[in-house]
């Protein structure tokens, strides 16, 4: 029989990073005390370079205070900055092993652009990987780069239905360690479909039961299910001691003495499980120190989130304008006493792995001018009453261009708003207003040949999904965006019958988009799997085929050709409202 014992661990841990290797600049609001008046000013914040210096920090006090300690990445470290866009997971690899991190949970954003890219993260990474309600049981083993049987991936375990675990030993006692990932993977990103996504209350309760009958009680939940999902889950689930999360950006704590709300307290308790989150973009450290009784419950549960600060300050966000000598004493010494700052200087080690790895191609696309802006291009996502987006359009067209660039028929191209991020103002342009403002997310676009019913039947979905037409959409970056398409959609007719005209470009002339003729569309991986109202492009006649290419590797090819843009010259997306009178 087992004998179980208290135990006491200091968890480090961050979520959501997205590829924020470097610091950001960040506005502190502070009050009148500080200066005689009400000031903001700005500050160097977080980066990887400064995590590694603080989780430094905060592993040696542990110690100090005969504490274990462990260091953890609650899920998404993939998108967001040109160092993803360039690199893909390989920066991440590199650099989240430079810093130390012993366990990362699955986020839904590194499987944007599906399972391969992370199969090749994990080829290069010395921690694992968290994910214990993917199964991965019907994985196709004749992938170029299967995951199944890789050695870093705690997946679903199909023989006793819960999740395979990590054993944290705390001075000989067994604390155990599982992740869980959105159930609904599919519909929010793009998995394999040879793999899928469990319950994550019967895969924890199951987890939880299994560990129990091996005498094991003390349970920790690495988990990118968002905030509330984390609380409803440790109310529906005992024996967890804590859940640390990802996903929703959360950063629990008081922060309303820099100017920024305040998100319940750090180590939030429910159900006798501490819930915690450390906002997003590497800005924050968490730091959650848990004392376990020898049963397993939780005794306290203590720490805070800490903004991670570099020691200058200045009046302007570009960071060129610096406080005079005393003014800046007196913000240092108020930011010193505040228990949410940290103030950190940046590692050597980890600068250096930037210098000479992957600086200096991000630097090289932040400064080469591809194309010019003639004027400005707004992007808006469901057309208003100054009309439809000017710059989507234009994406869309690059995405056409580039299929047939590289020798495939392609009949029109269709592109989702949401997945355009931006308006763009006059001027040149370079590949980081591209690949890090215009077109952030790298995923890859496909081609795809269906039916004309069906191009039809997700038009009108994805349509009534952004507008929230008869259905409860899932938000109006669905709006579709065509090229050598055009069509009218008229919102206060029946359903079915909402497209009222439907044609496609070739040979000089546009013809009716007939519904049971088969043609060839081009789309963002994200569109052509189906997502928010296009699921009717997933009954098609051949198979959708990735062009690896990503939208941003597109459009950057396509403005290097087209050389410069102006508005579009016809509006190929004629949106008629519920409110018109023509109805």
């Amino acid at each position: 029989m087992t004998v179980n014992h208290a135990a006491t661990i200091t968890f480090a841990h961050i979520n959501d990073t997205h590829s924020n290797f470097e610091p950001s600049a960040i506005s502190l609001s502070l009050s009148p005390d500080v200066l005689n008046t009400e000031t903001s000013v700005y500050a160097s914040c977080g980066g990887f370079s400064r995590i590694y210096s603080a989780v430094t920090e905060v592993k040696q006090d542990a110690f100090l205070h005969q504490r274990e300690f462990m260091f953890v990445h609650a899920g998404d470290c993939f998108q967001g900055t040109l160092y993803f866009s360039l690199y893909k997971g390989m920066a991440n690899a590199v650099l989240l092993n430079a810093i130390g991190v012993e366990a990362m949970a699955l986020g839904n954003h590194e499987l944007d652009i599906g399972n391969d890219v992370v199969a090749d993260f994990l080829d290069n990474t010395t921690f694992p990987l968290l994910a214990g309600n993917w199964d991965l049981s019907q994985e196709d083993q004749t992938k170029r780069n299967p995951l199944r049987n890789k050695r870093n991936v705690y997946a679903y375990d199909n023989a006793s239905q819960s999740a395979r675990y990590l054993i944290k030993d705390v001075h000989g006692e067994a604390v155990a360690i599982f992740g869980l990932a959105i159930e609904n993977m599919a519909g929010i990103s793009s998995p394999d479909p040879d793999t899928s996504f469990h319950n994550v209350a019967t895969v924890a309760k199951n987890t939880i039961a299994r560990l129990k009958a091996k005498g094991i009680n003390k349970v920790v939940i690495l988990s990118h299910l968002g905030y509330d999902r984390d609380l409803s889950l440790a109310q529906e689930v005992d024996g967890i001691g804590a859940i640390i999360g990802g996903h929703t950006h959360t950063m629990q704590g008081d922060f309303t003495n820099i100017g920024y709300g305040k998100t319940d307290t750090y180590a939030l308790m429910v159900n006798n499980t501490c819930v915690v989150q450390a906002g997003c973009n590497a800005l924050a450290l968490g730091q959650l120190t848990l004392v376990f009784n020898a049963d397993g419950s939780v005794e306290s549960a203590s720490g805070c989130n800490q903004l991670l600060l570099g020691r200058k300050f200045t009046i302007d966000a570009g960071r060129m304008q610096h406080l005079d000598h005393d003014s800046h004493n007196k913000v240092r010494d108020y930011l010193q006493s505040q228990k949410n700052i940290r103030f950190v200087v940046k590692d050597p080690r980890v600068e250096n792995i930037l210098n000479e790895h992957y600086r200096p191609a991000v630097r090289a696309l932040q400064t080469e001018k591809i194309a010019r802006i003639n004027e400005p291009l707004r992007h808006i996502r469901v057309p208003d009453a100054k009309g439809s987006s000017d710059i989507a359009p234009w994406v869309v067209k690059s995405f056409v261009w580039q299929a047939r660039e590289l020798g495939h028929h392609i009949d029109f191209g269709i592109h989702n708003a949401g997945g355009v991020r931006c308006s763009l103002n006059p001027g040149e342009i370079t590949p980081a207003d591209i690949a890090g403002r215009l077109l952030p997310f790298a995923i890859g676009i496909m081609m795809y040949s269906v039916k004309g019913l069906r191009i039809r039947q997700a038009l009108e979905g994805a349509i009534d999904n952004a507008i929230n037409n008869d259905i409860e959409g899932t938000g109006d970056g669905s709006f579709p965006y065509v090229a050598d398409l055009r069509y009218v959609y008229r919102c206060g007719a029946p359903s079915g019958q909402r497209i009222e005209t439907l044609e496609y470009y070739t040979n000089g002339e546009w013809l009716a988009v007939e519904d049971d003729d088969v043609y060839t569309s081009v789309s963002s991986g994200y569109t052509a799997t189906g997502k928010e109202g296009y699921a009717p492009l997933l009954d098609y006649v051949k198979e959708p085929q990735a062009l690896n290419v990503t939208m941003a590797d597109a459009f950057e090819a396509f403005a290097k050709q087209q050389g410069e843009f102006n508005k579009p010259s016809e509006n190929l997306t004629v949106f008629i409202p519920c409110d018109n009178h023509n109805n």
